[in-house]
């Protein structure tokens, strides 16, 4: 293998995540900083700053609701974030398989058993494959039904079908690890077939 193909195979071999990093960070600073503000205002109201009395109590409410969906656009920051990710992987990993192995020309890699069927061998074996297919499960509830499906249930047990998601930015930073271990193990596997 020449110098310049062990450049290629080491930068195929990297999942660069760096975009969806500085995404989150930038998105819990904005939600943080707004949220604080809200709660501020919140605890800082008094009866005398309003003409009758029992508006505080409505603008309280207000102020919770707008507190909440502060929430709920971190919340969904942090689906975009699964997402981002696993399209990540599937498409480096994708783009490898498909120019390094003749018969994955054609296929459609983004379809999971095609890409299994194209291997000669088992995806499983590889070093991360459990946390690439918990993030693989976890997009596809995420995109197609926004609760715990079975199967991620089923893989998983630290999931329970049909709950809403919570806390999957600890779920991101939990498994991103292993997704990144799963590149790149595939990607030497793949490599060395080309080689042999």
């Amino acid at each position: 293998m020449s110098s310049w193909e062990r450049v290629l195979k080491n930068f195929d071999k990297r999942l660069n995540h760096e975009e969806i990093d500085e995404f989150l960070e930038h998105l819990n600073v904005s939600v943080n900083r707004r949220i604080q503000r809200l709660e501020d205002e919140y605890n800082n109201l008094t009866v005398d700053q309003f003409e009758d009395p029992r508006d505080i109590d409505a603008y309280r409410y207000h102020l919770g609701e707008t507190i909440s969906s502060s929430y709920a656009a971190k919340a969904l920051g942090d689906e975009l974030s699964i997402i981002a990710l696993y399209k990540k992987v599937e498409s480096q990993t994708g783009r490898v398989v498909k120019q390094l192995i003749p018969a994955a020309a054609h296929k459609n890699l983004y379809v999971f058993k095609q890409l299994c069927e194209v291997l000669p061998f088992d995806i499983k074996t590889i070093n991360g494959f459990a946390s690439f297919n918990e993030l693989r499960l976890l997009n596809n509830s995420i995109k197609h039904g926004e609760i715990v499906s079975q199967e991620l249930a089923d893989n998983f047990p630290i999931w329970k079908v049909g709950a809403e998601f919570v806390e999957l930015d600890s779920a991101f930073t939990r498994i991103l690890p292993g997704v990144e271990i799963y590149v790149s193990e595939l990607v030497e596997s793949v490599y060395a077939l080309s080689k042999s």
